[in-house]
């Protein structure tokens, strides 16, 4: 039985395989009809059924494909004698490079010599006299600037009246004084720091010369003046070049000895 199974099967593939090469499923055979053909044909448009009586077209022959043209032949520059070219090599040489004139060294100016550092030296404890000398010649020196710096220590307080203008008058107030009870008083002359003043006295303390005021004016005394005395002290500051002040204070340091030489601010 299955020696049969198996015969039937055979057969029935070979039939397959015979019917699928009739039909041209396996790529060849000969039973394609005619729409197949026509199909495989290439360019079919251009196919033309002829009349049996019509004459034969004849092909005309392709036109022959043109010949390049050839090219012509090189022609080699004329030779050029040697001795005609070297008048010509000459006359179209560039002309000899002219060398660069030669850059003379840059003179570098010297910078100007730097000013001095400016300085400044004070003398103290000066009294009128020296310090109208040290002011002056201060003053007299190139690029020295001067200053003069007064003080007063106050030692005493004068009660007065002022300068009366002449001896005349002076004598005539001092007698009217003393018709008021004023003893305590005289006459400056003329050649005293106040000429002509009337001096009522002269006190330790300002409170004493304010009372002594208070009493001339309890007596009818009037234009009673209180008047600040003392040492009058100077004080003269020198500022200039450094090296040219310190030459001068030397100087003005052995002049002067009592003063005090000290450093002030440039």
């Amino acid at each position: 039985m299955a020696f049969l199974r198996f015969l039937v099967i055979l057969l029935i593939l070979i039939n397959t395989l015979m019917l699928a090469a009739w039909e041209g499923w396996l790529g060849q055979g000969g039973g394609r009809g005619e729409p197949e053909r026509l199909t495989n044909q290439l360019q079919p448009a251009r196919i033309r059924l002829l009349d049996k009586e019509a004459p034969m077209p004849v092909a005309t022959p392709a036109p022959p494909a043109p010949t390049p043209a050839a090219e012509p032949p090189a022609v080699e520059p004329p030779a050029v004698d040697a001795a005609d070219a070297a008048p010509e090599t000459a006359e179209t040489a560039a002309p000899p490079p002219v060398p660069d004139a030669v850059a003379e060294p840059a003179v570098t100016a010297e910078p100007p010599d730097a000013p001095a550092p400016p300085a400044c030296v004070a003398f103290a404890e000066l009294d009128d006299e020296a310090a109208a000398l040290v002011m002056g010649d201060a003053l007299a020196q190139a690029g020295f600037e001067a200053k003069d710096i007064t003080s007063v220590a106050v030692t005493s307080w004068w009660v007065h009246l002022p300068s009366q203008g002449s001896r005349e008058a002076a004598d005539r107030k001092v007698a009217e004084l003393r018709t008021h009870g004023v003893s305590d008083l005289f006459a400056i002359g003329e050649r005293g720091a106040r000429p002509f003043a009337i001096s009522l006295g002269l006190f330790k303390s300002a409170e004493s010369a304010a009372e002594q005021r208070r009493r001339l004016e309890a007596k009818g005394v009037t234009g009673v003046q209180i008047e600040e005395r003392g040492q009058t002290s100077h004080r003269v500051e020198v500022r200039g070049p450094a090296e040219a002040l310190t030459g001068w204070a030397s100087d003005w340091s052995s002049r002067v000895p009592k003063a005090s030489r000290l450093d002030c601010r440039p």
